[in-house]
C-alpha cells in the first residue's frame, strides 16, 4: 500500500513526462522551432534533431511509466501483502533530483535566451521538484504520535531533561 502523497506525486511526475513526451514524438517540428533561436526558427528541422527529439520523447514516456510502477501506485503481480513498495524511496529521490535539475536547466536557458518554452519547462519541473521534496521529508511515513500526551515518540531527551515528564513517570 502506497502513500497517498507519493502516489500522486508519481502519477503527476507521469502526467508531465507524458505531455512532454507527446510533444515531442507527435510534433518534434514544433517543439523544435519554440526552442530555436530567432534567427534560426524559420529554418527546418533536419532529420537527426526530429529523431532525437522523438527519442527523448519515448524516454520520457518510458520514465513516467516507471516511475508509477515502481512507487506502486499501481500493484503489479500478486499484490495480496499490504507492504510499501521497497522502490518507492530510490524512485522518488531519483525522479525529484531529474525534475530539480530539468527545472535548473530550463531557467537557466530561459535567463540566457528568453524562450518562453523554457520557462514552461522550468515552471512544471520546479513544481514537481517541490512537491517531490516534500514527499521525501514529509510523505513517507506516518508520524508516531503518542495519543495519550501528544507527543512525537522519536525524540529524545538528549543532550537536555525533560523533567516535567520525568516527574510524571514517578508518580
Amino acid at each position: 500500500m502506497v502513500n497517498k502523497a507519493i502516489s500522486a506525486y508519481s502519477f503527476a511526475s507521469c502526467g508531465w513526462n507524458a505531455l512532454q513526451a507527446l510533444l515531442l514524438i507527435v510534433g518534434p517540428q514544433v517543439v523544435l522551432t519554440l526552442l530555436k533561436p530567432a534567427e534560426t526558427a524559420n529554418l527546418a528541422a533536419s532529420d537527426v534533431e526530429q529523431y532525437l527529439a522523438r527519442s527523448l520523447g519515448f524516454t520520457l514516456l518510458a520514465l513516467g511509466l516507471v516511475t508509477v510502477v515502481l512507487s506502486g501506485s499501481v500493484p503489479v503481480g500478486p499484490a495480496l501483502d499490504d507492504t510499501p513498495s521497497p522502490y518507492a524511496a530510490p524512485v522518488l529521490l531519483l525522479t525529484t533530483l531529474y525534475h530539480g535539475a530539468s527545472a535548473f536547466y530550463g531557467w537557466a536557458r530561459y535567463t540566457s535566451t528568453g524562450q518562453t518554452g523554457y520557462l514552461l519547462g522550468f515552471v512544471g519541473s520546479a513544481l514537481l521538484a517541490a512537491f517531490g521534496t516534500w514527499c521525501l521529508l514529509f510523505g513517507g511515513e506516518k508520524a508516531r504520535i503518542s495519543r495519550r500526551t501528544g507527543a512525537d515518540k522519536r525524540t529524545s531527551g538528549f543532550p537536555f531533561r525533560n523533567a516535567e515528564a520525568d516527574r510524571r513517570k514517578v508518580r
